[in-house]
């Protein structure tokens, strides 16, 4: 069995997030380039859930469904770690 999905999956979340995060690392800042890069890390979401769905060995699907989890986690954490460092003292 093929683990084409699996491998979509892994390639285009990792993709999603590395440019998205180079992004706010260099100067040039659009709009254009976030959309992107959340529109090809859903995709890789979304090869993963088929990957899961024709049950591929390995376990490169899980990188983009755990990944999913994780990113808005650690972006709530950053926000109330960034909130507790200008709170009232």
């Amino acid at each position: 069995m093929k683990k084409r999905f699996s491998q979509y999956s892994l390639w285009l979340s990792l993709l999603g997030m590395v440019v998205g995060v180079g992004q706010y690392l260099t100067p040039i800042h659009t709009p254009n380039i976030l959309y992107v890069c959340i529109t090809v890390y859903l995709i890789g979401f979304s090869c993963g859930i088929i990957a899961f769905g024709k049950q591929e060995k390995g376990l490169m699907k899980y990188f983009s469904l755990i990944s999913f989890v994780v990113i808005p986690i650690f972006i709530r954490a950053s926000f109330l770690f960034f909130a507790m460092n200008f709170g009232e003292k």
